[in-house]
């Protein structure tokens, strides 16, 4: 990763264009699918792909589980937020992947207060039951159950309420809330301490499916095994500075959040696309299918395996990793990060792999491909980068910016009209008649504005015999090109060890033991009933 894209250009306090969403990492239906929401809200892809894998991580829970090796299982759920200024239409968007997600709730809903009404008619009976047994000194009944109400979502919350949800939940909870400044201003805030650190303590061990245990008083003592929380919400990026203190890095609470940069590549015109049919019927289907995935025994997670290739993959990958931060000092400012994006890795290939099976309609209880680790290794490429453009703005406080739509317009047409003319003075004259090509004489732009983005970009100006200009130089085209979106295409990836062929048959085998037809819930496979695969462990 270049420089350029982990700080501002010199002489610049705008941060360069975050790169577009990697295509070819999830499988090609999936991407159609999410293409289509991403044109009907006209957003960036990133938005309903990262909402997608937010989501999907979050309905798995504790259902499966990576063995990363024997002491080291991992889970699908992750801390994401989507970073974007308001108005982009990302809340739109990401609502529309969450249906499932409501739509489950809103019946789980509705079934418990059928619950509720039956309880309280029983317990009315039982009352009076209860007292005849104490007039004739009988033996009294059993006093009924009250109804629990196992919740999947929550939005405005506390750590406390969600610890009551988690303990009849253990798959696992989605904290979701559109702003994630209230809900990261809100840790602490009902806490008689008066401080935010249990709170935070908490989700720090939920990232990780950790125990919770309070033990204040009799009436609010909980212990909960297994705590998964998933985290998904979307931020301003003025706002993002002033959300988290040193001691979060240094806890290691900052360095669990994956945050995506997005910015409206093109203006959002009126579409008549819609997201609906097929495409929202084959996402919305893959959310349900993780929603009723089942336990093994014992509410204990399926375990998933790597196969050998994928292993081989994995070290080659995770030494590289370490290898960079221990021998860059540059990179030094993201050493609480590093951890915490290598842990993050097996989350998403757990997620990668559970996709790429059902998918092709088999089980995702086979060893992970190779093929799913090294898309996973694209996809943490991209993540790597977007992580060290939000850190420096974090580090920065508000002294960087985004580029704003007509910032990224000059510069996109300064590098086009570099190519072409070959000047190391680019008239201004030049860049606005290119601006205002086939645009009516309303939306022309002037010369003023085009000088004014000179200073905010970084240019230096300069005058021929005739006009004033921009001065060009390799340096500064090269900085310009990071200031507006370009595709990223999916790369190969270096230093992953192609497996043989042998390796590769086995894999298929392993993978074709069962199949699970895409919309078909896995609910029936457990460890007990699926003696086809041999793979499944207890936790």
């Amino acid at each position: 990763m270049s420089d350029m894209a982990l700080k501002p250009s010199e002489g610049s306090n705008l941060l360069p264009s975050p790169t577009s969403f990697p295509l070819g990492v999830l499988p090609a239906k999936i991407e159609e699918s999410l293409s289509v929401a991403a044109s009907a809200y006209t957003v960036p892809f990133a938005v309903p792909a990262v909402t997608f894998l937010a989501v999907i991580g979050a309905a798995v829970g504790r259902t499966r589980g990576l063995e990363v090796k024997p002491s080291w299982i991992t889970h699908p759920n992750l801390y994401w937020g989507l970073v974007a200024r308001s108005g982009m239409g990302k809340s739109p968007c990401s609502n529309a992947i969450l249906k499932p997600i409501h739509e489950r709730e809103n019946a789980a809903f509705n079934e418990h207060k059928r619950e509720l009404e039956g309880y309280e008619l029983d317990l009315r009976t039982w009352q009076g039951s209860f007292a005849v047994a104490q007039r004739k000194n009988d033996t009294p009944p059993d006093k009924p159950i009250y109804p629990t109400w196992e919740q999947i979502y929550v939005e405005d919350s506390t750590t406390q309420a969600v610890g009551s949800i988690l303990s009849n939940n253990p798959r696992g909870i989605l904290w979701y809330r559109d702003e994630l400044s209230g809900m990261l201003a809100d840790l602490g805030r009902y806490d008689n301490k008066g401080g935010d650190g249990g709170d935070k303590a908490r989700l720090l061990s939920a990232y990780d499916c950790g125990p919770w245990k309070v033990s204040r008083s009799t009436k609010d003592a909980m212990h909960i095994p297994h705590a998964c929380v998933s985290i998904f919400g979307t931020v301003q990026p003025d706002l993002l500075p002033s959300l988290f203190k040193h001691k979060d890095t240094v806890s290691g609470f900052l360095p669990r959040f994956l945050f995506i940069r997005c910015e409206q590549e093109a203006p959002p015109l009126w579409t008549s696309e819609s997201f609906d049919g097929e495409p929202a019927e084959h996402i919305h289907g893959l959310v349900y299918q993780a929603l009723d995935l089942s336990f093994g025994p014992e509410d204990s997670p399926c375990i998933i395996k790597l196969s050998d290739a994928a292993k081989r993959d994995v070290k080659d990958w995770y030494d590289n990793q370490v290898l960079v931060h221990w021998y860059q000092p540059q990179l030094e400012q993201f050493e609480a990060l590093a951890p915490k994006l290598r842990g993050a890795f097996f989350k998403l290939c757990l997620i990668i792999h559970m996709l790429d099976c059902w998918s092709m309609g088999k089980s995702e209880l086979c060893p992970v491909h190779h093929e799913s680790v090294q898309r996973t290794i694209i996809l943490m490429e991209w993540l790597q980068e977007q992580q060290r453009q939000v850190w420096t703005l974090l580090s920065a406080g508000n002294k960087f910016q985004e580029a704003s739509a007509i910032e990224r317009r000059v510069a996109k047409a300064i590098v086009e009209l570099s190519t072409k003319l070959n000047l190391s003075l680019l008239p201004t004259s030049k860049i606005v008649e290119f601006l205002n090509r086939d645009l009516p004489e309303s939306f022309h732009i002037t010369p003023d504005a085009v000088g004014k983005t000179y200073k905010k970009l970084g240019i230096e100006t300069g005058r021929n015999s005739k006009e004033r200009g921009a001065k060009l130089n390799p340096e500064i085209i090269g900085t310009l090109s990071k200031y507006f979106s370009t595709e990223k295409p999916v790369i190969g990836v270096i230093g992953v060890t192609k497996p043989s062929k042998s390796e590769e048959l086995q894999n298929d085998k392993s993978m074709t033991s069962k199949v699970t037809p895409i919309f078909n819930p896995s609910s029936g496979v457990t460890v007990e009933n699926d003696h086809k695969i041999s793979n499944i462990q207890q936790e």
